[in-house]
C-alpha cells in the first residue's frame, strides 16, 4: 500500500511527495496482475486447448466405435479357401452384432465380406458383382484395384457418373503414387491414404486423436500386402487461381473484384477422354471447380459467402494441313459465376463473349490442367467482365465410355452448302 506523506511549505517536496505515490501504486498494480506460478505436473497450454477440442468433438456427436483388429490381410489371402469356408469360420457372431445385423435384414453379410477375400485373392472385379450392398461392392473393386495395381480398375467416386473421377485412395494406392492422395477432399482420408502409400503408421500422427486408430489399423492390415511406393516422381504442379470480376455497362463491381481460389482447385481435376471421332480426332472435358448449377438457378447467394467460378472445357485435337502435329482447340462449353448476394450466372443460357486464351490438358495422371480465359457475362440486366487464370493437376484420366451417359458434346458433320442455294426443290418434275 502506499499512503500520502506529511504536509510540507515546499513545492518539491510536494513533487517528491506525489512521484512515489504513483510509482508505489504501479508496483501494486503489477503485484496483482502477475499470473502465479504454474502448478507442478499441470499439462501444458496445448495440451489442455486439444483436450477441450476433444470433449466439444464428443458433445456435438456420439464416438466412433473402436477399429476392428488389424490382422493379417495377406495371411488371410493365402489360406482362403472358398466362400462356404469363410463363412463357416466366422459364423460365430456375438449375439448382440447378430441381432443388429438381422434388423438392418442384410442375411448375406458373411457370404458377402468373404467375398472381399475371394475377388482380391483371384484379382476378378466379376466377384464383386455379386455382393448386395454397393458400399461393399465399391470397396470390393478397390480391393482387387490396389491388390493387382491397376488403378484404372477403381470404383467411380459416384458410379455412373465419370466428372467425378475414380476414387482418389484407390487409384492412389494401387499406382504406387503418393502424389495423387492429394485428390481426397478430407484430412483424415488424405493422411490415410498418405500412410497406406508409404506403408508407415508414423503418417498417422498427423491426423487428431480419434482418427488415428482407424489409421493405424488400416496400415498394419495392408502393410505386408502392398508394394513400396514409386520414386523419382515428379512434384504436382501448383495448384493456384485468380479470378477478376468487374461490373460494366453500369453494373457496379462486385464487394471484392479480385480475389484468390486457389482452394477451390487444390484437389485437382479429372479429365474426360471421349471416343475418338473421325470427325475432331481425340477429344477431352475437363471440369474446373463447381460445375452444378442448374441454368434455371434463381436463389441468391448468401452476402457473406465468397465468389465461386466454375467452368467446363472441351478439348479438341484437329489436324493442320501445315503442321505435323495435331493441335488442341479447346472451347468453353460451361461457365458459372456466382457473387455474393446475387443469383447464379449460368453460360448458357446468358450470354458469355468470351475466349479462351490458355489451355492445357493432359492424358495422364499428375500432369497439369491449365485454363486461362476473359471475356463479357451478362444475364438479367447484369453485366460483368471477367478474367480467370487457372492451374492445377490432372487426379485422374477416366474414358466417357465408363460412364452411364455421355458427356462429351456430340460431333455433328458439316453440310456443305447447297449449289442451288435458296431454291425449293419439290421433287422430280
Amino acid at each position: 500500500m502506499c499512503y500520502p506523506a506529511p504536509m510540507r511549505s515546499s513545492a518539491s517536496q510536494l513533487l517528491t511527495s506525489a512521484l512515489a505515490c504513483a510509482v508505489c501504486a504501479a508496483c501494486a498494480a503489477c503485484e496483482e496482475k502477475k499470473a502465479p506460478p504454474p502448478e507442478p505436473g499441470a499439462p501444458a497450454p496445448a495440451v489442455s486447448e486439444l483436450a477441450e477440442l476433444v470433449i466439444d468433438a464428443g458433445v456435438i456427436g456420439e464416438p466412433a466405435d473402436p477399429p476392428a483388429p488389424a490382422g493379417d490381410l495377406k495371411a488371410e489371402l493365402e489360406r482362403f479357401v472358398n466362400v462356404d469356408t469363410c463363412v463357416a469360420e466366422r459364423a460365430k457372431l456375438d449375439p448382440l452384432v447378430g441381432d443388429a445385423l438381422g434388423a438392418i435384414g442384410y442375411e448375406t453379410f458373411l457370404r458377402d465380406a468373404c467375398r472381399l477375400l475371394e475377388a482380391a485373392k483371384d484379382k476378378k472385379q466379376e466377384v464383386c458383382d455379386r455382393i448386395d450392398s454397393s458400399a461393399l461392392r465399391a470397396r470390393c473393386r478397390s480391393w482387387v484395384a490396389m491388390v493387382a495395381q491397376t488403378p484404372d480398375a477403381c470404383p467411380m467416386q459416384f458410379e455412373g457418373i465419370v466428372t467425378r473421377g475414380r476414387n482418389p485412395s484407390c487409384v492412389a494406392i494401387a499406382a504406387r503414387d503418393p502424389r495423387l492422395c492429394a485428390g481426397e477432399a478430407r484430412a483424415a482420408q488424405r493422411g490415410t491414404c498418405e500412410a497406406l502409400v508409404f506403408r508407415d503408421p508414423a503418417k498417422c500422427d498427423a491426423l487428431l486423436p480419434t482418427q488415428r486408430p482407424q489409421c493405424r489399423r488400416e496400415v498394419t492390415r495392408w502393410a505386408s500386402v502392398l508394394s513400396a511406393p514409386l520414386e523419382g516422381l515428379e512434384p504436382l504442379p501448383r495448384p493456384r487461381a485468380k479470378l477478376v470480376v468487374r461490373g460494366a455497362s453500369g453494373t457496379a463491381d462486385p464487394p471484392s473484384p479480385e480475389i484468390d481460389p486457389s482452394a477451390d482447385f487444390a484437389r485437382g481435376v479429372v479429365v474426360v477422354v471421349g471416343r475418338e471421332s473421325p470427325l475432331a480426332g481425340q477429344r477431352m472435358r475437363v471440369e474446373l471447380g463447381s460445375v452444378a448449377e442448374s441454368e434455371i438457378a434463381r436463389i441468391a447467394a448468401s452476402p457473406q459467402k465468397r465468389p465461386r467460378v466454375g467452368v467446363a472445357v472441351v478439348f479438341e485435337a484437329k489436324k493442320e494441313t501445315s503442321a505435323k502435329s495435331e493441335l488442341p482447340v479447346a472451347s468453353l462449353e460451361k461457365l458459372e459465376l456466382e457473387l455474393p448476394g446475387e443469383a447464379p450466372i449460368v453460360s448458357p443460357p446468358a450470354t458469355c463473349d468470351c475466349k479462351i486464351t490458355t489451355a492445357r490438358a493432359p492424358d495422364r495422371r499428375g500432369g497439369e490442367v491449365a485454363v486461362s480465359l476473359e471475356g463479357r457475362l451478362s444475364s438479367a440486366g447484369r453485366t460483368y467482365d471477367v478474367k480467370l487464370d487457372v492451374a492445377t493437376f490432372a487426379r485422374d484420366v477416366v474414358r466417357e465410355a465408363d460412364g452411364a451417359s455421355r458427356v462429351l458434346p456430340p460431333v455433328h458433320p458439316r453440310i456443305p452448302p447447297s449449289p442451288a442455294l435458296g431454291r425449293l426443290d419439290a421433287g422430280a418434275r
